[in-house]
C-alpha cells in the first residue's frame, strides 16, 4: 500500500503539475520575496523548465529590474528557479492594494530612488522601517 503523499507526488510529476505548484508558491510569497515595490510593479507569470517568466508594468521598471535580476535569481534559488525573464503586461498582485497611499503618490524616480536606497539592507524589518520613513520624507512635499 502506498502513503497518500506518495501517490500525490506521483500525479503531481505525471500530469506536469510541479511548474503551477512552484508558480503559486512563489506567487504568494511575492512581496516577501522581492519586497512590497518591486512586487507592486511585477507579478510572476509562468514557470517553464526553470524559467519564471514576470510580468512587469511599465518599461522603466522593467529596466530598473535588470539591475535586481541577479539577487531576484538568488532569491529565488529554493524554487529551482535558474532564469528569469521579465516581460511588460498587466500586474496581477495583491500587493497593489496594499502600498500605502503615501507612496502611490510617488514619482516612478522616487521609487527607484527608495529602492537604491534601501537594497543593501539585509533585515526586512529594518528594511521596512526605513522604507515608511523615506516614504514620509518624500510625501511630505506633494500632500
Amino acid at each position: 500500500m502506498h502513503s497518500l503523499h506518495t501517490i500525490l507526488n506521483k500525479l503531481v510529476r505525471d500530469y506536469g503539475l510541479e511548474g503551477g505548484i512552484v508558480l503559486r508558491a512563489i506567487h504568494n510569497q511575492w512581496k516577501n520575496l522581492v519586497g512590497p515595490s518591486i512586487a507592486s510593479h511585477t507579478s510572476p507569470l509562468e514557470l517553464k523548465s526553470k524559467l519564471l517568466t514576470i510580468n512587469v508594468d511599465s518599461p522603466q521598471w522593467m529596466h530598473h529590474l535588470g539591475f535586481y535580476k541577479e539577487e531576484m535569481l538568488d532569491k529565488l534559488k529554493s524554487y529551482k528557479i535558474e532564469q528569469i525573464r521579465f516581460k511588460l503586461g498587466k500586474v496581477t498582485s495583491q500587493t497593489q492594494k496594499e502600498i500605502p497611499s503615501l507612496e502611490r503618490n510617488l514619482s516612478d524616480d522616487d521609487l527607484r530612488y527608495i529602492e537604491n536606497t534601501l537594497k543593501n539592507v539585509k533585515d526586512e524589518e529594518l528594511r521596512e522601517t526605513f522604507r515608511k520613513l523615506i516614504v514620509h520624507g518624500l510625501s511630505k512635499g506633494k500632500e
